[in-house]
């Protein structure tokens, strides 16, 4: 009996750490993965994206007419903390490759190689604009409609959130031409840094062709130095 009691004594004590620990995970479970609200999450998410300093970024832009798939841009980016930019990549099938440093534009020209300079340029006047020249301009939005919570991305890295919305969006550039957007954010969780969004929209005046355009974004904050091409 008294052997029962001082097995009891150390077993207890174990049981009780065991379901102490349990009850806590299983808290912490909750608040992660079911206990999440998308409207906070949201604001908090466009907010401290919409601040960031410094980012790099990739554009995957392109146009369904017709039914067929056209590609508009497929650029690689990156921008510092005192507005220089640097972009490389694709755009309407031509190579592209861009400084922006203060108020002077470099621009590689495809057939000779040689760089462009063009200087007392204000910064690239699209740059408020057009996503490929600065991607946070699409994270301008006035009003979210439709917001849906899809729960964490399992097969995405560091499994997301994934929220889609029927937005306001406050671009002069896509709202001149498109309209109907549909959104798509993957947000990091801890950061709530928008790491992707994607988006789709229907022409203006043929709303049969549709606009899609995913930008990825990494390395915010992170110190970036762009200097001019030699």
């Amino acid at each position: 009996m008294v052997q029962k009691y001082l097995r009891w004594q150390v077993i207890l004590p174990l049981v009780t750490a065991v379901l102490a620990l349990a009850g806590g995970w299983a808290y912490s479970y909750y608040l992660r993965e079911v206990k999440v609200d998308p409207q906070e999450l949201i604001v908090q998410a466009l907010d401290t994206t919409n601040q960031a300093d410094s980012y790099r970024f990739h554009v995957e832009a392109s146009l369904v007419t017709n039914g067929n798939k056209v590609a508009l841009s497929s650029l690689d980016g990156e921008r510092a903390s005192d507005g220089n930019l640097y972009l490389k990549g694709q755009m309407t099938g031509q190579p592209v490759e861009i400084y922006q440093i203060k108020d002077t534009t470099y621009f590689r020209d495809p057939a000779s190689k040689r760089w462009m300079i063009t200087p007392g340029n204000s910064p690239l006047e699209q740059e408020k604009f057009m996503a490929e020249i600065n991607p946070l301009s699409i994270l301008k939005i006035m009003q979210v409609n439709d917001l849906q919570y899809l729960g964490r991305q399992k097969k995405v890295p560091g499994r997301p959130y994934l929220l889609t919305c029927k937005p306001l969006v406050n671009n002069q550039f896509l709202n001149s031409y498109w309209q109907d957007f549909n959104y798509q954010f993957w947000v990091e969780r801890g950061s709530n840094y928008i790491r992707r969004v994607s988006l789709e929209a229907a022409h203006r005046e043929h709303p049969q062709d549709k606009l899609t355009m995913t930008i990825d974004f990494y390395d915010f904050n992170k110190r970036i130095n762009i200097k001019p091409p030699q």
